[in-house]
């Protein structure tokens, strides 16, 4: 499904895509519950909504739930298990995604901190590491188009990076969606190279107020990193 933010929608060329963006997509406020979140798909040029699911290695529909945790007490060797791998199914495009990965349990250290910041020090909020691993790696193929790499977070929904013969696109979650049972959890993807423009224009938010929105920025490029 893919979507034009409402400040293309006076330009030229946003004419050109009228035909294809569903009716769905509406504003900004109204599909991204999240505001920064809503802030952020602002400054992007076109995204797309998707709707992933769970499928076995056949490509056969297993669950729209898309959380698969593996526990840290499993040993290295056991990491090569088919029970370790992990499947997801993508209408990207028009044309279906399949993403074939496995844990990466070297991504993050066991005893690595999370420090959050909002302005000054005293607004930090430091979080310990969980110690549950939720960080794949593997292979996406997109028939007709290709094969390529993907580096995934299924700690909350599918977060990460992927690349394709055509392309680097970044999927994330629809924060704040009430999903429920037995209902696709949304999700949006952006092309990589649409990410420099967002940034150019967070630049211009005082610090005090600025936020990482979406994937971290940072985080965003050890996954390009990752699977490169």
């Amino acid at each position: 499904m893919p979507c034009v933010p409402p400040s293309w929608a006076a330009s030229g060329s946003f004419w050109l895509l009228v035909l294809h963006v569903p009716a769905l997509c509406g504003t900004a406020g109204s599909l991204f519950p999240d505001g920064r979140q809503g802030e952020f798909i602002k400054t992007l040029q076109e995204y797309e909504v998707v709707e992933p699911a769970r499928v076995d290695a056949n490509g056969h529909f297993v669950s729209f739930n898309l959380h698969h945790h593996i526990s840290n007490t499993r040993k290295k060797r056991d990491l090569g298990k088919k029970e370790n791998a992990i499947y997801y199914k993508i209408n990207h495009k028009e044309k279906d995604l399949f993403f074939n990965l496995t844990i990466h349990m070297g991504f993050l250290s066991h005893n690595y901190v999370v420090e959050r910041r909002r302005g000054n020090h005293s607004r930090a909020k430091i979080a310990m590491h969980s110690g549950v691993p939720c960080h794949f790696i593997g292979a996406v193929l997109q028939p007709g188009s290709g094969s390529g790499t993907a580096a995934i977070s299924t700690c909350n929904g599918l977060t990460g990076y992927f690349h394709l013969p055509h392309g680097d696109y970044f999927i994330e979650p629809i924060k704040k969606h009430l999903q429920k049972k037995g209902t696709p959890q949304p999700h949006i993807i952006y092309e990589a190279n649409t990410l420099q423009n967002a940034l150019r224009r967070r630049r211009a938010i005082p610090v005090e107020e600025e936020q990482a929105c979406g994937v971290n920025d940072l985080e965003k490029l050890k996954w390009m990193n990752l699977s490169s």
